[in-house]
């Protein structure tokens, strides 16, 4: 594979996590919950789950489903459009 190739991947890779963070963020707050509160009724660290709706960490599905619950909402709620 050309080394553009991974570039390009590794690009589309980190706008996913961007799109799926920014929609996570979208949700929780048109719910009125707080990034603390996320974090709690979700099971995670604050510093965590900061990292995930930054996008500066990537979600794997684990956590995607474990946010998800915690807002009440479907994994697919988190990832349509993509």
């Amino acid at each position: 594979m050309p080394k553009g190739s991974i570039r390009h991947s590794l690009k589309a890779l980190q706008d996913i996590d961007h799109l799926v963070a920014q929609r996570i963020k979208e949700i929780r707050k048109a719910k009125g919950i707080t990034q603390d509160h996320l974090a709690e009724l979700a099971g995670l660290n604050r510093t965590h789950l900061y990292r995930l709706e930054g996008a500066r960490q990537s979600m794997t599905l684990r956590r995607l489903k474990i946010i998800a619950d915690a807002l009440d909402v479907k994994v697919r709620d988190l990832v349509k459009d993509l």
